[in-house]
């Protein structure tokens, strides 16, 4: 009881209406109490203010409060008062312990006041200060919850609360909270299933219950909108009265409907059109689902999903997809998407065609294995750069074919596709077919080597004219002294030792004159490097150009045409003799760099001007006089040395000289040391 019930300082209530106080209860009025409060109250907002008028009046109290337990805060407030002024029930609050009404909720026991066992004397003492003549204070209790307390009080003459008051008041007590348990899950239940239609009424999907005569017992607000139905024509009727009778005999729907509730088992769907009165088909994917009670299937939920807008978003990108793939497929350049390890995914048209090779037949493999074999190895480094986050590379790098003895040149550009976190989900390669350009570079190739032939022509005449002179001069001698058997042998050798020397000179001459082959092949660099001097021997001498040698013993061979590397050389040797018209040195050097050969052509001339670096590998770039120079030789060896896989740059200072520095990779598959030929030191 609240402290505040029995310190009101207002006058008492008005006299009782019953100055004798004969009721006694008894099992009948108790009855009489339920049958008329408990059994006809569902709702926990009145509940309070209805049971404390029904058992005021029954016990005959002058003051009465019902108080409720606030489990979160720990204390007792008001919920229902009679004889007490509104103020003070809004303003009480009481904790466990205060005052009567808070020993009783700590305690959990009933109290009967001034009389009862067990009473705290300082709880009397509290009644006499407050001019209470008798109180009844009864905790209510379901299980271990308190859910609050009943208070009774009678003041003045009154007489006292007896035992059967108390029994009375604890029966009234526990039904109140059983009540107020009851009407509290009223409450979760309405709000929950409240909150389940709002839930149902909001998804965008149409939900029918159907029970077991194929009646539609329930339907959202999704449903009734996009079929245009009218609840009351719906809801109890069959549901051919929903769908049309094309539909449901096209889908089988009553049968599958019936099989759910046969089965007990869900239905997991397909797709149906459905064109409601007025408006444009609509392609639902639709499920059947059974509602059980334990096992026995009571109904069965279709669910329809509206994906019509799916359906139209997935064709738009099944249509872009085929757009993207036909522009892929019929492009002039070859494109290949492979997986992030390599493997070939998809091959275009311009693939087939440049290859042989069909799509059925690549896809699946490694593109490195359509590759050549000399390589392999670059590609294999490339693909692991961009797996490794590199964004694109470009390389060069010969496709085989479905003829063995044949490969086409292809200058691949390739790319990482990555997703929203970085992973590198597949590669692109895009390559253009190089035939043509190889064909157009060898034109201009083979004209500049001509160009180069009119500037060796002087020198290579010298040199075939000085082996002539000594045949002829020989010949004279053996007229003259046809019985000198000695002199007939020397003669006989130095004509023999001169057509030889004629005829290598005439060898070279024709093999740097002559078209290169397009087979790459294992070779010798030092060897092709002295073919280029003894071509070029006489020339160099004319200019007063001293050769020396540096060449590494333990350069292996490379894989190339010794033709195309012929011509850098000479290229560059006479290069080197221009450079230095009053005569210089050339120095030739040769080392064996990782798994690189590097070749340095460093002269004494007069060195490159640095404004002219940027452009110096140009095509018709020449600093020479008008008709001194074509401007197409150190274009062409850059080519030349990029179709080998490697690189060719210079390193120059005015007046300090230039050096051409050409890297090629060595051959993955040729790497036995070139022999120390004769003449190749020096």
């Amino acid at each position: 009881m609240n402290e505040s019930m029995m310190t009101n300082a207002a006058p008492p209530l008005s006299p009782p209406l019953h100055p004798e106080r004969t009721w006694r209860p008894t099992l009948e009025s108790l009855f009489d109490c339920w049958q008329n409060f408990f059994l006809s109250h569902r709702s926990s907002d009145t509940l309070d203010r209805d049971l404390l008028n029904v058992v005021a009046e029954a016990t005959q109290a002058d003051r009465a409060s019902l108080m409720r337990y606030d489990s979160e805060r720990h204390q007792l407030r008001i919920a229902a008062a009679i004889g007490i002024d509104m103020d003070i029930v809004d303003q009480t609050a009481t904790a466990l312990g205060d005052g009567i009404a808070g020993w009783v909720a700590l305690n959990r026991r009933p109290l009967l006041l001034p009389s009862g066992p067990d009473v705290p004397a300082h709880l009397n003492e509290y009644m006499h200060q407050h001019a209470i003549s008798s109180a009844l204070c009864v905790p209510m209790v379901i299980g271990d919850q308190l859910s609050g307390v009943l208070n009774l009080a009678r003041q003045g003459d009154a007489p006292a609360f007896t035992p059967e008051d108390l029994w009375f008041a604890s029966l009234i007590a526990e039904r109140q909270a059983a009540a107020l348990q009851t009407a509290q899950l009223y409450d979760e239940l309405a709000n929950s299933e409240r909150f389940i239609n709002r839930i149902i009424e909001s998804v965008p999907i149409s939900l029918v219950v159907i029970d077991r005569k194929l009646q539609i017992v329930s339907a959202n607000r999704n449903f009734l909108t996009k079929t245009r139905h009218d609840p009351r024509q719906t809801i109890g009727r069959s549901i051919s009265h929903a769908f049309p009778p094309v539909l449901l005999r096209f889908l089988q729907l009553e049968a599958k409907i019936s099989g759910v509730f046969a089965s007990g088992a869900v239905f997991d769907g397909e797709k149906m059109a459905y064109r409601a009165p007025g408006l444009p088909t609509r392609i639902y994917y639709y499920r059947l689902i059974p509602i059980k009670s334990g096992e026995h299937v009571e109904h069965v939920l279709l669910l329809m999903e509206d994906i019509t807008e799916r359906e139209q978003l997935g064709e738009d990108v099944r249509r872009a997809e085929r757009y993207l793939a036909s522009v892929i497929d019929w492009a002039s350049d070859l494109v290949v998407s492979m997986t992030p390890q390599g493997d070939v995914v998809t091959w275009n048209r311009a693939a087939e065609r440049v290859s042989g090779l069909t799509s059925a037949q690549v896809c699946g493999r490694s593109f490195v294995s359509l590759c050549v074999v000399d390589q392999r190895r670059t590609l294999e480094t490339k693909i692991r750069q961009l797996a490794q986050g590199e964004e694109r590379i470009a390389a060069e790098i010969a496709l085989i074919t479905s003829n063995p003895q044949q490969q086409v040149d292809v200058a691949w550009n390739c790319s990482a596709m990555r997703d929203d976190s970085g992973a590198v989900v597949a590669l692109v390669a895009v390559g253009r077919d190089l035939t043509e350009r190889r064909h157009l570079e060898a034109q201009l190739a083979q004209s500049a080597k001509m160009a180069s032939l009119g500037v060796m022509a002087g020198g290579i005449a010298h040199e075939i004219r000085n082996p002539l002179a000594i045949i002829a001069a020989s010949a004279q001698l053996l007229d003259d002294h046809p019985d000198d058997a000695a002199l007939r042998q020397q003669c006989i050798q130095k004509i023999t030792t001169s057509t030889q020397r004629a005829s290598l000179i005439i060898e070279h001459l024709l093999k740097f004159a002559h078209p290169p082959q397009d087979r790459y092949r294992p070779l010798n660099i030092h060897a092709t490097l002295e073919e280029t001097f003894t071509l070029l021997g006489h020339q160099m001498l004319v200019s007063q150009v001293a050769l020396q040698r540096d060449f590494s013993p333990d350069v292996p061979r490379i894989y190339g045409n010794p033709e195309l590397l012929q011509q850098v050389f000479s290229n560059l040797i006479l290069n080197a003799c221009n450079a230095m018209p009053n005569g210089g040195h050339l120095i030739v050097r040769t080392r064996l760099i990782g798994e690189q050969i590097e070749l340095r052509f460093r002269d004494s001339g007069q060195g490159i001007d640095s404004k002219h670096m940027a452009k110096i590998f140009d095509p018709f770039f020449t600093t020479r006089a008008v008709g001194k120079g074509t401007g197409l030789g150190l274009s062409i060896s850059y080519s030349i040395i990029q179709q080998h896989h490697g690189t060719l740059e210079v390193d120059s200072e005015p007046g300090q000289g230039a050096t051409f520095i050409i890297c090629l990779p060595v051959s993955d598959t040729y790497l036995a040391v070139a022999p120390n030929e004769p003449g190749q030191q020096g």
